[in-house]
């Protein structure tokens, strides 16, 4: 049997055993399919994806739930995700987040084997580092809308309200098949043994892990922290995955930054650069390369020129600690003592003393391959 017979099979057996969340999401599993082999139903098959999607076709959408006391929505909704590029990620978290989307592709397989693809994640990492991002390309990749907790209106100051609230959205998300991201789950999640806390948040966690475990498999749940640490115990072992967001390397940081320029600008600039921004975090790179990007429109002078100003800049800034770094850092791309020296501002004899050793060696090595080449 074919998987798309296979597929056809057990959605038959979802309708029966009534899941229509489960239907919905092999529908549109299988409409792919379907626009891979046969272009010609294109039309018809877009149409009948933004049915089961839950688009425009199908008619008014279900309002998001609100707080009692505010009127204020507990949810912000994105139906279709987009992304302005293709995220770079560090190696691990990419593999993590390319097996989730795979799972979702192999549904039918899975549950032949009577195994549930990956329902819940925990993403743990500093801020800036791309958590939210992270959900939102899960969203866009598996064909579901993001629904994002806006912890300002779920946290009342009426007492139990809060709780709620919680419940109201986690009901409301496991009806419709989506990317449910809970973000700074810290706050919502807190060790019980917390003696600040009252017991309604204490009971709250106790909602939270029951969800986790019970979540559909229509659905994924995400839920992201900058304080791991301030998380109740019996949180980790629920998910399915824990993915955990370090600060980017100095060769990614190179990635985003020739993504953030389109104009031609030298590489070697542009890997001094990513070396003076080694420890932020990609929505810290952006930042900084986007207003000095900003800067050069306004003042009309070149891309590579204003590149050139924020290396300038960060070196004068950076301590002593940090240069010793970068000069390091090129020191072992190759670069000459007196290119170093030029390029972070220190000097010939400081280079010497400190990384004179590493530098010898590198020479060494470079002069040991042209005899080799030679010979």
């Amino acid at each position: 049997m074919s998987d798309f017979e296979k597929d056809v099979v057990h959605l038959v057996r979802l309708a029966v055993e009534g899941r229509p969340n489960d239907v919905a999401a092999l529908s549109r599993r299988m409409l792919r399919a379907v626009a891979a082999r046969r272009p010609d139903l294109a039309s018809m098959v877009s149409t009948l994806a933004e049915t089961v999607a839950g688009g425009p076709t199908r008619g008014v959408q279900q309002p998001l739930p609100v707080d009692f006391d505010s009127r204020l929505e507990l949810l912000r909704r994105e139906d279709a995700p987009e992304l302005a590029a293709e995220p770079t990620w560090p190696v691990a978290v990419g593999e993590e987040l390319a097996a989730v989307v795979r799972e979702r592709e192999h549904e039918a397989k899975l549950a032949d084997a009577g195994i549930a693809p990956t329902r819940s994640l925990l993403f743990v990492g500093p801020p800036g580092v791309g958590k939210t991002l992270a959900a939102r390309w899960l969203a866009a990749q598996t064909g579901r809308p993001l629904l994002t907790l806006d912890l300002a209106a779920v946290m009342s100051s009426f007492l139990g309200r809060t709780g709620n609230n919680i419940r109201v959205v986690l009901d409301f998300a496991r009806q419709t098949p989506s990317v449910l991201l809970l973000d700074e789950f810290d706050a919502i999640a807190k060790r019980r043994d917390d003696v600040t806390e009252v017991g309604e948040l204490k009971r709250l966690v106790t909602v939270l892990l029951q969800a986790v475990d019970d979540w559909p498999t229509s659905g994924i749940l995400v839920a992201a922290t900058n304080h791991p640490e301030l998380l109740d115990p019996a949180v980790w072992r629920r998910f399915d995955r824990v993915v955990e967001f370090p600060h980017p390397s100095v060769e990614e940081i190179g990635t985003v930054v020739r993504l953030l320029v389109p104009e031609r600008a030298p590489q070697h600039t542009i890997s001094l650069l990513a070396a003076l921004l080694q420890g932020r975090s990609f929505a810290d790179v952006a930042r900084v390369v986007t207003a000095a990007r900003r800067g050069a429109v306004v003042s009309g002078m070149s891309t590579t020129e204003a590149l050139e100003r924020l290396v300038s800049e960060l070196s004068e800034k950076a301590d002593l600690e940090t240069k010793l770094s970068v000069a390091a850092w090129l020191d072992s791309s190759g670069k000459s003592q007196r290119e170093v020296a030029s390029l972070t501002g220190l000097s010939r004899d400081t280079l010497r003393k400190h990384i004179g050793g590493a530098s010898a060696s590198a020479s060494k090595r470079a002069k040991s391959s042209k005899t080799n080449s030679r010979r």
